[in-house]
């Protein structure tokens, strides 16, 4: 499989599970950056998770960096990870219109709307957690906004999805276990490229101490960080699957052969090489403290259009 570099700017939807881990946080912050840096355009987001405060929290942090009127929607299953360390602090504490999870539209509806708006094999689509999201969004049917099921809505739009899950060439990784169908579903009925953001790619790269020093208070990326880790550095998982999607994975990375990702029913992966196959996984490249420095650059660069 080769990679083919997308134009600049990239369309992006982030689908992400924001909450239980900062780092969710830290790759909207990237996203954002990039966007100020003219790389990537941010057409939605959608919070796969129950928390309340999801889809607020994600709003504060994209009205800190001047784009509020980016579309959010939430999963409206109930009961699925509600814990989340910093979720309803960043809501309450920084601006956003949303206030709660339950002004925000459902997650596949606003999926759906906004790819059906989209040119056709335009769209990266980028999952930072558990992809009931996206299984929803594969098993959708026909609405007011595309005559086409999802999986021919996502075969039109949607030129490549970054996943950061799975550990490879085999492993066991935490948004694969927490809905062990949904990550089945999507690693055997994708019908597009994918690149796995494997664990083993973000645990090695820390990163969020400089937020303590070279952003202010009223940062709410800042604010999360501080909230999770009590001010030090956490791995950057969700951060490499968000600059791959926008930059591709040179000079950063480089790509596994070829193959299918098998989600095993203990949320577990194997990696079945197959030379025809549609799917790959990053490869570390760059030497650690390289890529850190990149990605941090990302995390603390001010805002272009701070919100008022």
């Amino acid at each position: 499989m080769t990679f083919d570099p997308p134009h600049k700017p990239v369309s992006i939807i982030l689908d992400t599970d924001i909450g239980p881990d900062c780092d969710d946080a830290g790759a909207i912050a990237v996203l954002n950056a990039l966007a100020d840096m003219g790389e990537t355009k941010l057409l939605a987001m959608t919070c796969c998770t129950s928390s309340e405060w999801g889809a607020p929290c994600i709003q504060a942090i994209n009205t800190y960096y001047g784009r509020p009127d980016i579309p959010i929607g939430t999963c409206k299953r109930t009961g699925f990870l509600t814990d989340a360390k910093y979720n309803e602090a960043v809501a309450k504490e920084f601006p956003n219109a949303l206030k709660t999870g339950a002004a925000a539209p459902e997650a596949v509806e606003v999926l759906r709307r906004t790819l059906a708006a989209q040119p056709d094999g335009s769209v990266v689509m980028c999952a930072i957690g558990p992809l009931n999201n996206l299984a929803d969004l594969l098993r959708s049917g026909a609405d007011a906004h595309s005559p086409l099921t999802g999986e021919y809505l996502i075969a039109r739009k949607v030129r490549l999805l970054v996943d950061m899950g799975g550990g490879f060439p085999g492993g066991k990784e935490w948004n694969f276990e927490q809905d062990v169908p949904a990550a089945q579903a999507v690693a055997e009925h994708w019908p597009t490229p994918i690149i796995f953001s494997g664990f083993e790619i973000g645990l090695a790269i820390e990163t969020g101490h400089r937020l303590y020093t070279e952003t202010p208070p009223e940062n709410p990326v800042r604010r999360a960080y501080d909230l999770y880790t009590g001010g030090t550095n956490r791995n950057s998982w969700d951060l490499t699957a968000a600059l791959c999607a926008v930059r591709g994975p040179e000079p950063y990375w480089t790509l596994g052969t070829p193959g299918q990702c098998h989600v095993l029913p203990n949320g577990g992966n194997e990696w079945h090489e197959r030379v025809d196959a549609r799917q790959t996984y990053l490869v570390p490249k760059m030497s650690l403290p390289e890529i850190t420095k990149v990605i941090e650059d990302l995390l603390v660069r001010p805002p272009r259009h701070r919100a008022k």
